[in-house]
Parts: structure tokens; sequence; C-alpha cells
């Protein structure tokens, strides 16, 4: 017997049943195509469930018990309506092809995040400004849509009554509020819901989406309730004293340099300004070591779990040549005044990001460029950033962006984003986020081609300096041999890694003018040792590797290695004697 649908009209609005009992009074020919309605993940569900019951008992309607019924208020108007298969769309009549069964414990690929259609992809009041007007802002602060509604005040430093920010960060905001909100649907951000993953399968989604140049939004339940920004919240919460010293960012000065935004001060003196809408002021990288990933996340930092904690023995530290900045930038802390902008940039030394956003609200503006670009091209089109205003239409034509909102209150959002991530952020209401940087095998493809480009333009792409890096990528090369099967490796990524290692001279940020020198410390005679051995099993030598490497796309992550292959290449390097 064919297949029979059954279409149930309580799920349209009145409008949309009139339309219905119009056709069904009309032609059949007009029913040639039959349209459905796209409900939640939980609807259509249930709806399947619901028309496999209806075949085989097609006197009765049912709904799934875990789906709620919907009360409709219309009299008169049937519960269902039989219509004759012949008048189904061939495409509806097509037998379902099974689902794909996920294991929660054992997997081989990520799984397909499946949306939470119940929650807002924005928070329900799309209002921003209310409250912080001659507050947190001045009062003559312009105001600004964003693509998907949301309403913010933009940018205002006055001085003898102008806007000093009108040609710089207001025209910034306003180009960055152009572009479209970044859903579930996207095909360059991944979107997770926390709850509906183990450990396991949230660590290899991330994995996954980091190898392959993608940022990745995380949404959970979590506190109902923004804290008071204040010196009782910081000290109480994550120990920062209000009398720490701290390099302070303001925009003003920015106006006048925008190389030199810098001045010093303490928190407690940040606190006290953080108000005053005279200002606009943030303060990056508030060491916060003790924090770190959530516990659920923490095996994805590769730099630390492999390269720090499984290579003393191998490799004891005695020189104390060990930059601070291995440790102090595992997690930091960002605190905002209302109105500031960052320009798009790329944070430094190669490293993933991952932000968590405690109190206020932050837009987070991804690019990624609209075609696969060789690696010169990809330093040209982010040095397009430079000149924003002279290359905008440039830009528009190169470059793809999402914004991705990060709030606080009724949602634990956390967002992790690729090495090299161009990013712009827009903080509209005061804020303070926690983060932090790590190094991952997966990805340090992206990292290298981050660091190539530092080493030729990192003064103008971006806004920090670390010295740290090379001391890491040494530890994660000198892992290889003993590291665990568990541990995915690609090709181009570990031809990236050792390329980094061999020649560190070539990856010396740009913008580095403290002095910076690269010192060989107790783990760079074994470390180069192991990289040059992997080199030399793949290419015929290091320059022939390099040429290969720079070719093709360059976020491709390459093949996965053998792990057999790299064992036997590396078997030299495993004796429990040397």
């Amino acid at each position: 017997m064919p297949l029979r649908f059954k279409y149930n009209l309580q799920g349209l609005d009145p409008k949309e049943k009139a339309s219905r009992n119009r056709k069904e009074d009309g032609s059949p020919d007009r029913w040639k195509t039959l349209r459905v309605r796209k409900g939640s993940g939980a609807q259509n569900r249930a709806s399947k469930q619901s028309s496999a019951t209806s075949r085989e008992n097609a006197d009765t309607a049912t709904t799934s018990p875990g789906v709620p019924s919907v009360q409709h208020s219309t009299p008169g108007i049937p519960q269902s309506t039989s219509i004759d298969d012949i008048l189904i769309d061939p495409v509806l009549r097509s037998p379902v092809p099974p689902r794909r069964m996920v294991d929660a414990d054992v997997m081989t690929d990520p799984p397909q995040c499946i949306p939470d259609t119940t929650q807002p992809l924005s928070p329900p009041n799309l209002d921003f400004i209310s409250g912080i007007l001659g507050v947190e802002v001045p009062q003559q602060s312009g105001t600004v849509t964003w693509a998907d509604g949301r309403r913010t005040v933009l940018p205002c430093v006055m001085s003898k009554g102008i806007d000093i920010c009108e040609d710089t960060d207001v025209a910034m905001v306003r180009f960055l509020s152009e572009f479209p909100e970044s859903k579930p649907t996207s095909n360059n951000v991944v979107h997770l819901q926390r709850d509906g993953l183990t450990r396991g399968q949230l660590q290899q989604s991330i994995s996954e989406a980091l190898r392959h140049n993608k940022p990745v939004i995380i949404r959970g339940s979590g506190s109902n309730s923004a804290p008071a920004l204040d010196v009782e919240y910081l000290e109480t919460n994550f120990g920062i004293s209000p009398l720490m010293r701290v390099t302070i960012h303001d925009v003003a000065k920015r106006v006048m340099d925008f190389t030199h935004p810098h001045k010093n001060g303490t928190i407690q003196q940040f606190l006290d300004d953080i108000d005053d809408p005279s200002k606009i002021q943030c303060i990056l990288d508030i060491p916060l070591s003790h924090v770190g990933l959530p516990p659920e996340l923490q095996l994805l930092d590769h730099g630390l779990v492999y390269g720090w904690n499984q290579t003393t023995v191998d490799c004891p530290i005695k020189s104390g040549k060990v930059h601070p900045d291995n440790f102090t930038t595992k997690s930091w802390a960002l605190l905002h005044q209302a109105g500031f902008v960052s320009y798009p940039h790329h944070d430094a030394d190669g490293a993933i990001t991952f932000v968590r956003i405690e109190t206020g609200i932050k837009f987070w503006v991804v690019f990624r460029p609209k075609h696969v670009l060789s690696r010169t091209a990809l330093q040209k089109a982010q040095m397009l950033f430079a000149n924003f205003a002279k290359n905008r239409e440039e830009i528009m034509l190169t470059w793809d962006a999402e914004v991705i909102t990060l709030l606080d209150g009724d949602l634990l959002i956390s967002s992790f984003q690729p090495a090299g991530q161009v990013h712009a952020v827009y903080t509209p209401n005061k804020s303070f986020a926690t983060g932090g940087h790590l190094h991952h095998f997966g990805s340090l493809h992206l990292t290298e081609i981050s660091r190539y480009i530092d080493a030729h333009k990192a003064q103008f792409l971006t806004n920090q300096v670390h010295g740290n890096a090379l001391e890491t990528f040494q530890r994660m090369t000198i892992a290889l041999p003993r590291l665990s099967s568990s541990v995915e490796l690609y090709h181009r990524a570990l031809v990236g890694l050792c390329l980094m290692v061999i020649n560190p001279d070539k990856y010396k940020a740009s913008n580095n003018d403290q002095g910076y020198k690269i010192v060989e410390s107790e783990s760079t005679e074994r470390a180069v040792a192991i990289a040059t051995a992997i080199i030399h099993h793949f290419y015929k030598d290091t320059a022939t590797a390099q040429r290969s490497y720079r070719s093709g796309d360059q976020s491709d992550p390459g093949e996965l290695v053998s792990e057999e292959e790299l064992s036997s290449c590396l078997r030299l390097f495993t004796s429990l004697t040397s």
C-alpha cells in the first residue's frame, strides 16, 4: 500500500488555516507541491513519529508522548485532513533514510551540532542603550542598529564639543554592524549546545572545528543575574588586587597615536573611571594563571598537557631560561569600559584563543576570506585592515564576516577561535571577560602561517607582543616520540611545527621592539633533532619540505599521519637510557 501523509492544521495561525481551507475548495492541481513548515528539532521529530503512526492507523492521529499537543481555539476545524497520495510531491513520498546514531562514549567522527531552537539566538531585549546614556557614555553618543535589530551606542569621547571618535571608532563600529549575526546554520562558525554533548564529544567537536579554521561558540545554562563590576567582585572571585599595576589602553590617546594608546594605572583607578562618560578605556591581558580552561576542556591545551607536563624527564628544566609567558598567557582577563572597539587583528604567536563573558556584552566579529588564498595573498588581504577607510570596498570584496554575540546572564557562553583568526570586538556596555591562549597539535599549520605573517607585518596586524611560543613548540616536539595514540596528528600541521622549531629566526615578530632575542635552552637541541628526523622522513630536505608545505590551501591540516610510520621514524628518541 502506498505511503499516506496526514497534514495537521493545529500548528497554523488563523490566516494560514484560512489559506489551507481555501485550497481544499479549489482545484487539486494547486496541491501538486506541498510545503511543510520547519519547526524546532523536537517538533520535527515528533511530526515524523506522528506520521509513522498515522500510516499504521489511518483513522487515528497521534502525537509524540514527549511533545505537548498544540491547542487551537478555532472551532469547526478538523484535527487533521487526509490528502490523497497522488497529490503529494514525489520528494515527500521518498523513503526517509535511517538516522545515523552516535555512541556517547566511543566516537570516530565529531557529532553533528543540532541547534537548540528553543533558545533565542539574541537576547529577548535588543535594546542595549537604555540606562547607560549619560551614565557610562556621553549623553551625546550616537546609536546604531545592527543587522539583526540590536541597538547599541556608538563610541564617543567629547573634546571641546566635538566627538573625536567620529571618523575612526564610530566608522569602524558602523562597518561591523552591517555584518549578519552568526547562526547555528553557519558554514563558517560551529555552534554547540553544551548540555547535549559528553565531555569527549565536546572536545572532539572543538578540535575538529579549530583544525579546519572555524571558530566555535558553546552555549549552556549559566547564571540568571549579572554581578556588579567593582573591586569586591574582582577580588573575591578572581583574586585581583585593586592595587595591581596594569597597562591601560585609552581611546583618546589612540586617536592621537594609533600605535601607542597606553598609559599606566591600577585596577582601582580603572574601576574609579569605569562609569566616567568622558573616557573609553580597557585593560588587556590581566594575568589569571590559576583560572584556565573549564575542567571538561582542559585537555585541549596540548602545549601544556603534552608539551610541558610530559617532557621534563626526557628534558629536565635546568637553565631557568623559560619565559613566564609560557604560563601567564594560559589564562587572562579583559576589563572594558562601554564603547571600546578593537580593530580587526589576529592574536599574537599563532595561539588559539578562548573567551568567556563573566559580566557584560561583547560583539565578536570573525572574518574569513571569501576564497582560498596563497600565503602572500593572505598577508596582503590582512593588510587591507591597516587602512580601513581607504580599503573598505576591497575588504568587502575579499572577506566575509559574522557577528558572534557573547553575553552573560541567562546563558554561559564560551567561544574558541582558531590560530590566526582575524577578528574585531565591540563592547557596547562595561564588561569583564576571562579567557586564555593555547596550542593544539591539530592546528599548528594555522599557527605557522599566523606567525609567518607576524614576522613581516605584526606591527599592523596584532595588538600584543609575546615571546614565549618557541619554548612551548620545542616541548611539543619533544613529546612526539612518546605521544599517546589517542592524539591525532595531521601532515601539514606536523610539518608546520617542525619548520617553526628548525627555523625559529623566520618567525620572530616584526613588532618586537623590546630587544627580544631567541635564546637556546635545554630543549632546543633535542627538539631540533626530532623535527629534522621527521622532515627527512617525509622529504628530501628542509627546503623541499618548505616548498611543498607553502603550496596549496594554507588552512588545510593535511592527511592523518600514520601512528606506526611516525613511531618508526622516531624510535631512536624513545630510549629510556638517554
